[in-house]
């Protein structure tokens, strides 16, 4: 993992009342994503900050994730992109799916596996089977403005990437993507308005060629070590656009 010694400016654009579709920042990768009466959860429950280097939902974020509380309301589904604990948290999604009557998980059968060792509704729980051989595109079933690919990570690990359509805003979440070992092309005959990519993607050259590959699309980065300043993440990023801090939000607005 490349470092970034960087902590806490709010890379926030300022709200517009017209906008329709608002990504809201959590920790670390997670973000709730809503048009104002459907919403979703990526990487937002999460257990694992690594000895401090990954940032964590605060207590009062996960218990109203969790609950579907103010300021997380309807969300109909909880997705996780692989199994690490700064990106998804198996008993957190089992106390979502208890507490929620009509939410579902979806997550790589790594994860799922898990869950289903739990007391959650074993029918809301979507076992993702993809991987290099059968990377997808993969439909949410019930829900069809979600969709999952698997892109490389690292061996072993099925990194689920995650594309939500809300509103015709088209939001697409990277998880751990590696630039110079993905295969991009799952994605090939798909239109992002949004990509939310791990801050080292504008480190590396297969990075910034796969994002300037996509010129017309927003691209968002996280995934920014707990301990960074502004100074050290304008010079991870330079000018390039990112989420940091709980709260953060990004207000986009539809055509």
């Amino acid at each position: 993992m490349r470092m970034l010694v960087a902590a806490a400016l709010l890379a926030a654009t300022p709200a517009i009342a017209s906008a329709d579709v608002t990504i809201r920042f959590i920790a670390n990768e997670g973000v709730y994503i809503t048009d104002g009466e459907t919403a979703v959860l990526i990487d937002a429950l999460t257990w694992n900050s690594y000895d401090g280097t990954y940032a964590l939902p605060s207590d009062e974020a996960r218990a109203a994730m969790i609950a579907g509380d103010a300021p997380y309301e309807n969300v109909v589904a909880l997705l996780f992109t692989h199994i690490h604990g700064d990106h998804s948290d198996p008993a957190g999604a089992v106390e979502f799916l208890n507490a929620q009557g009509n939410g579902v998980v979806a997550a790589s059968t790594q994860i799922t596996d898990a869950i289903s060792n739990g007391e959650g509704a074993a029918s809301r729980i979507n076992s993702v089977a993809l991987s290099a051989e059968e990377p997808g595109p993969w439909q949410l079933p019930a829900h069809d403005f979600i969709e999952g690919a698997w892109v490389f990570h690292r061996e072993g690990v099925d990194n689920i990437t995650w594309h939500v359509n809300l509103a015709g805003v088209s939001i697409l979440h990277l998880g751990d993507t590696q630039p110079q070992m993905a295969d991009f092309s799952v994605w090939d005959d798909t239109e992002f308005d949004v990509i939310l990519y791990p801050y080292w993607f504008a480190q590396m050259p297969e990075g910034v060629a796969f994002l300037d590959s996509r010129p017309d699309a927003r691209a968002i980065a996280f995934h920014i070590p707990a301990a960074a300043t502004p100074l050290t993440i304008q010079a991870g990023l330079g000018e390039r656009e990112y989420l940091f801090g709980e709260g953060s939000e990004v207000v986009i607005e539809s055509e």
